[in-house]
């Protein structure tokens, strides 16, 4: 059972610093400034925090470290449209405190034509 969330502020600053090429887990800054109009790590932090509760993680799978989990949040952008975000968390082994990872756009699956 997982007892609370933990969230680093690092973890934010890192969603805001430019690193990786683009469509690639490219520039992370351009989507959370431009796009989703964060200018704090504190703010990312605090509203993920505010939409995601230990309940709403689901299980992925385990791995060395310990268990993957995910989360997928709505967040308002700046144009006002609502955002698929997913957050993974990892809950390290012999622990019961979930552990942000990232947060990424959660890509749109395509409809499949018949």
């Amino acid at each position: 059972m997982i007892d609370r969330l933990e969230f680093p502020l690092a973890k934010a600053q890192y969603l805001l610093s430019y690193s990786g090429e683009q469509g690639k887990g490219g520039d992370k800054s351009q989507f959370w400034q431009n796009i989703m109009g964060y200018d704090s790590a504190e703010s990312i932090r605090d509203t993920i925090l505010q939409k995601v509760t230990p309940q709403d993680l689901v299980f992925q799978r385990q791995d060395t470290y310990g268990d993957r989990y995910t989360a997928i949040v709505s967040l308002t952008d700046q144009r006002e449209q609502s955002r698929e975000i997913l957050t993974a968390w990892i809950v390290l082994k012999g622990e019961n405190i979930a552990r942000f990872v990232t947060a990424v756009p959660q890509r749109s699956r395509r409809q499949k034509h018949e």
